[in-house]
């Protein structure tokens, strides 16, 4: 299922880039970081690691100097929990993934160095898991629709290439429940 996703997410970024060639208008990137989800897991006696490495495929379009969309493929790595009871320790994580579309309103601060800021909305999937030996074993799946709100920075290293870095923040559903995980990555941007 990954890799259907991501063949997906790299046709998208091909079709902008082969749809706008050479119009410097098109530019694609890729980002690592790590995710801090925000879900109260900590019940008695369990333990939570709540961030995850997360990485972002993304596609853009330059509207102008100032605008741009961007559509973009994200996993926002595992939440993951323990808890022992009576001899017995049962397991259970979360893991998110997605697709995005944004607008960003971009500001240069000099001939280097531009800031941006990004808000659209997400449809993030969560796979949820749960296992307590000879017990019980389940699984889910939470799909919905989110909103996402970014901050970045990027740093041209030549005219084509940029260093990219940048927070953000998205909803995500657990269930029943509503969580929201933020986001630090780094990354790589070049520019057709």
């Amino acid at each position: 299922m990954l890799k259907k996703k991501l063949f997906a997410s790299l046709m998208l970024v091909a079709g902008l880039v082969v749809g706008a060639s050479a119009s410097a208008q098109v530019y694609v990137a890729g980002t690592v970081g790590q995710a801090k989800w925000n879900a109260d897991c900590n019940q008695s006696g369990a333990s939570c690691d709540k961030t995850g490495n997360s990485y972002k495929v993304i596609g853009g379009y330059n509207l102008d100097k100032n605008f741009a969309l961007e559509a973009s493929y994200f996993s926002l790595g595992k939440m993951k929990a323990t808890a022992s009871s009576g001899g017995i320790t049962g397991f259970a994580e979360a893991k998110g993934t997605g697709f995005e579309l944004a607008g960003v309103v971009k500001r240069d601060f000099n001939d280097d160095f531009a800031g941006f800021a990004k808000l659209g909305l997400a449809r993030v999937s969560v796979d949820t898991s749960a296992n307590v030996p000879s017990i019980v074993k389940m699984a889910s799946d939470t799909n919905s629709t989110q909103p996402v709100l970014g901050f970045g920075l990027t740093y041209k290293v030549s005219k084509e290439i940029a260093l990219r870095g940048e927070v953000e923040t998205r909803r995500v559903k657990i269930g029943d429940e509503k969580s929201s995980v933020n986001n630090f990555s780094v990354g790589v941007q070049y520019t057709f």
